[in-house]
């Protein structure tokens, strides 16, 4: 938290203070003994009638229930922006005088994923959207987990949560709102409190008129037949096409294909591996998921109670063709899709080529109105830097990818040229298993701890949270990135602290650490590079430890030399095998191979933030008509696949509206 003696960090600007709002410590110490429920009911009731189409009053809600603002975060400006001298963002033109006021909507009202900053675009977005959406049917939401309830964030930041439910002509919706205490000073000088609303989410959860096939709905009757055959024709679509094909049998399509299923919608999902889950049982041995447990849940299955905090790789792949197999999801395995081009009559031939058993290849072109590319994080992984002397040198080079165990170095000296997460684990690997390893690090990494992970995490994702998965989703959801940035701000300076001896000792070693994306640690990493970072896995203390070596601040790799490297510093590095730990191209990019050139430039990049702080491309259409993107890790692909599936039901049943672009 900013001290009255420290200068406000540009990313804290949005947030309500409650200097900002007026409160005073005799007003701070009160808060907590109102009752929740009953403001919360004050609020729907007012919020009702302001966005009901037979009472609309826009301008009241703007002004009396919304908290009014003209902060425009600076938070997300280009690099070009940035100081030069600090490189962070500049103080918004109002300063630390007033609080940001959002709203998020995730396709319940614009059928887009938006952002609104401030009551000017606000009200702009309100007065296009607001009588067409039909808002009705607003209750709040007492279910467990949900109810209202006032929260302390920091010392200075108390706010009102509400989590609420609402129908529109399409279909029905949740939403969360974030209500500030603002002092209201009367004639007589009296202070009182007034509730007024800091964020506001909107979020599309069904469709009228399209069931999920879920608990009453699903199907009754007993089958006594060939189960296996039923299946297999399901599966086979001999003489069908389905409405949706999907690339990729990873989390991601899988996501999306449980979903449409639910939904009613018949998909098929192309894996090149031989076996689902392939893409994490053949990476590098030593892999293990760095997020936990509670927080990788998969749609409608969700871990066992015995389920390990940090998954094994291999353990995940398992999981993974398990699920298909328990969700009697459609999939061809051994497959590549090698084409997708329009038809010119609303839809997709997507080529299909299978590898048999024997290595006779067939050959399956699908019309489809739907093509979701599910296919990876990211695109391909890059190619090896080009650097001269690649003839000479006698030993070998891998990508990451390409590498399978420790055990194949051994005996060997390794580098491996990289700094975060993939590199860590791979040096952990070859020091346990006795390989003289030395990590080359280019530019400053961000480190945070699993315990700072499980921090940062803890009020929604833990062994003790109150909320149900779906609930904790929502939360995450709706807190606006500009938000996020001020809150991500803080809680960095909180989990550095709580690292802080092991920043040190890295620190000791020539390791560089720096805070994050624009000082606000791990998230925009995530949400703007998707990469950059490492959840301390144990990695940490074997730098700390002198038992894997640094190599830095030389410059970069100037030539191969026929035993190691050269640096520009005109230093050395013995190797016999160079391992890059240097990423993957632009997930754009891979469309390529698949996509013919005037398709792709039609495509929207994917990844990155906007300026509104969405997800450029991901989890809608990327450019044309019936082309999805999904991607993200296991808690991304959990809340985003249904979002992909409530898209394509919305076209396929007709009440798809436009996405609003103002």
């Amino acid at each position: 938290m900013a001290s009255s003696t420290e200068p406000m960090h540009p990313a804290e600007a949005v947030l309500p203070t409650l200097r900002k709002l007026g409160i005073s410590e005799a007003s701070k110490g009160s808060l907590n003994s109102l009752n929740p429920i009953a403001i919360a009911e004050r609020w729907v009731a007012d919020f009702a009638k302001a966005t009901a189409k037979s009472t609309l009053d826009i301008a009241s809600l703007v002004t009396d229930i919304l908290l009014p603002s003209t902060l425009q975060s600076t938070f997300l400006c280009p690099d070009s922006e940035l100081d030069k001298q600090t490189g962070l963002p500049p103080a918004p033109k109002t300063g630390d005088k007033e609080a940001g006021v959002y709203w998020r909507d995730a396709l319940a009202l614009t059928w887009d994923f938006r952002t609104f900053e401030g009551t000017q675009k606000i009200q702009k977005f309100l007065e296009d959207k607001l009588a067409q959406a039909n808002i009705r049917n607003i209750k709040v939401d007492l279910s467990p987990g949900s109810q209202p309830k006032i929260q302390q964030v920091f010392d200075d930041l108390i706010w009102l949560q509400i989590l609420f439910t609402f129908d529109t002509d399409v279909g029905g919706c949740t939403g969360v709102a974030r209500l500030v205490p603002i002092s209201v000073v009367d004639q007589d000088s009296l202070e009182s409190v007034k509730w007024k609303t800091h964020t506001v989410f909107t979020r599309l959860e069904s469709l009228h008129g399209v069931p999920e096939l879920l608990g009453p709905l699903r199907e009754q009757e007993p089958y006594r037949g060939p189960w296996n055959e039923k299946r297999a024709e399901e599966k086979g679509f001999k003489d069908r096409n389905p409405t949706v094909l999907i690339v990729g049998a990873g989390q991601s399509g899988l996501g999306v294909s449980a979903n449409l299923k639910v939904l009613g919608i018949d998909s098929l999902m192309i894996e090149r591996a031989e076996r689902v889950g392939d893409n994490w049982r053949k990476r590098y041995e030593a892999l293990c998921l760095h997020d936990p447990v509670w927080y990788d849940h998969m749609p409608f299955i969700p871990f066992p109670k015995t389920w390990p905090v940090y998954t094994p790789a291999r353990k995940l792949g398992n999981w993974l063709e398990s699920y298909v197999d328990s969700l009697d999801l459609n999939v061809w395995t051994s497959s590549t899709v090698t084409k997708v081009e329009p038809t010119g009559e609303g839809s997709w031939s997507v080529t299909v080529v299978s590898r048999g058993n024997e290595g006779k290849e067939d050959t399956r072109i699908f019309r489809v109105k739907h093509v979701v590319f599910a296919s990876g994080w990211r695109g391909n992984p890059r190619d090896l830097p080009d650097i001269p002397g690649r003839d000479k040198f006698k030993g070998r080079l891998l990508h990451s990818s390409q590498h399978s165990k420790a055990g194949d170095h051994q005996g060997k000296k390794v580098v491996v040229v990289g700094a975060c997460t993939s590199a860590f684990d791979i040096s952990v690997d070859l020091v346990d298993h006795g390989v003289d390893t030395t990590m080359f690090q280019r530019s400053s990494s961000y480190i945070i701890s699993s315990k700072g992970v499980q921090t940062l995490l803890a009020g929604l994702y833990s062994e003790e949270t109150p909320y149900p998965t779906d609930v904790a989703d929502r939360l995450n959801l709706s807190l606006p990135n500009q938000v996020s940035a001020g809150a991500g701000f803080r809680a960095r300076k909180l989990v550095g602290d709580m690292d802080k001896e092991t920043i040190r000792g890295l620190e000791a070693q020539g390791f560089h650490c720096n805070k994050g994306y624009r000082e606000t640690g791990l998230m925009f990493l995530v949400w703007v590079y998707g990469g950059g970072y490492y959840m301390d896995a144990g990695g940490s203390q074997y730098i700390i430890d002198g038992r894997l070596k640094v190599k830095g601040d030389c410059g970069s790799i100037k030539e191969y030399t026929e035993h190691g490297l050269k640096f520009e510093d005109g230093s050395e590095l013995p190797a016999d095998v160079v391992i890059f730990c240097t990423g993957y191209s632009e997930a754009k990019e891979a469309l390529g191979s698949v996509l013919d050139q005037e398709v792709l430039d039609k495509c929207s990049p994917l990844w990155g933030l906007n300026d509104e702080g969405e997800l450029l491309g991901v989890h809608r259409e990327i450019g044309p008509r019936g082309l999805w993107s999904m991607m993200g890790n296991l808690a991304l692909c959990r809340m985003h696949s249904k979002h992909v599936a409530l898209q394509i039901a919305a076209i396929q049943k007709g009440i798809f509206g436009e996405r609003y672009s103002a």
